[in-house]
């Protein structure tokens, strides 16, 4: 009776989607008066401090993403006194971290010609507000234009076992006089890892509902994916490691010559390019594999010349270079640099 088999699909279904847990951490940002009343810790440790901290979204500047126009929580420069640096942190209700969670929010950062940074943080360490030990940074986003709300998604990574900690967001400014504007933050969640069987109950569920045509055979094939998923265990980082399935980690090999392209060391004193020793060569590759830091770049004006021409006034921030050429026997040989203030 294919009825029959219809109900066990939608059972199946329905008992999968019960299993699956409610997010550990859900908040809209209503009313952000109430915050600390939920667990949420608002810690501005601005220097010097300024008139405001976190508070309630003004439609004025651009209505929430989501629900009514202020249900979203704000932050200005006026965290810090003028020419004062802002380090405004927003902490989570401490819940249970693990590896895999994922967390979701949504960003705006207006941005009006004067950077914004806003940096998402997490902490393992209980109800711990101490940012300055117990707090790694997960990951940055900065603007100096509208940004629009974006919905933004994290893992939770880097936890040696699944504890009891908090996330935390922070506003950052460096120089009130020269940067700052007002950012919002909005639908911040989190959400758990599915259990592997939950997830094998809803696709065995699914598979039900189109089984009426289908050969034993096919059932038999869902049958063993329920069993392998069942037998799939969650390592302590968060990975699902499953039986007869070996996971091998391979370092990528380091850069050298032979991969292509070549390394030139300029001598500071004579300004001639060589190939670098060992050492320099050593030192270069770690430079090049260092993250570069996040920053705000400065675009020279370009100037239109009399007769047409168009020139750009380079100064010490922007950067200097040299084009270097290899020849056939080994030699290299390159072309000067500009130097601040000339355009080539």
């Amino acid at each position: 009776m294919n009825w029959i088999k219809t109900l066990v699909g939608l059972l199946a279904v329905a008992a999968g989607c019960s299993a699956v847990a409610a997010p550990l951490l859900s908040e809209g940002f209503d009313d952000v008066a109430a915050l600390p009343g939920k667990g949420w810790v608002l810690l501005n440790q601005s220097t010097p401090p300024g008139s405001t901290g976190w508070f309630q979204g003004e439609p004025s500047f651009f209505p929430a993403a989501a629900g009514p126009a202020d249900s979203y929580i704000a932050a200005n420069f006026n965290n810090a006194a003028f020419g004062g640096s802002v380090s405004n942190w927003l902490l989570t209700p401490q819940v249970l971290l693990a590896n895999g969670e994922s967390i979701r929010f949504s960003l705006r950062l207006p941005g009006e010609g004067l950077l914004d940074r806003v940096e998402v943080y997490l902490g393992g360490n209980g109800a711990s507000t101490d940012v300055g030990r117990d707090f790694t940074l997960l990951a940055a986003y900065e603007s100096d234009s509208d940004t629009g709300w974006q919905q933004q998604s994290l893992l939770v990574d880097g936890l040696v076992a699944p504890a009891s900690g908090r996330l935390a967001f922070r506003y950052v400014v460096d120089d009130t006089s020269l940067n700052g504007d007002y950012i919002g933050i909005d639908s911040v969640s989190l959400s758990a890892i599915p259990e592997p069987a939950t997830v094998a109950l809803v696709c065995l569920g699914m598979i039900a509902l189109h089984a009426a045509r289908r050969p034993r055979r096919h059932w038999l094939a869902a049958a063993g994916l329920y069993a392998g998923a069942l037998a799939a265990q969650a390592g302590q980082n968060g990975v699902m490691h499953f039986p007869n399935v070996q996971v091998v980690q391979q370092q990528a090999a380091p850069l050298t010559a032979e991969h292509g392209g070549f390394m030139a060391y300029k001598d500071p004193v004579t300004g001639q390019l060589t190939g670098p020793d060992p050492e320099r060569a050593a030192l270069l590759t770690a430079a090049a594999r260092a993250p570069a830091p996040l920053m705000r770049l400065v675009r020279p004006v370009p100037k239109l010349a009399q007769r047409g021409g168009v020139s750009l006034m380079l100064d010490e921030r922007q950067t200097r270079y040299a084009i270097a050429r290899k020849a056939g026997d080994g030699s290299i040989t390159h072309s000067c640099e500009p130097a601040a203030g000339e355009h080539k």
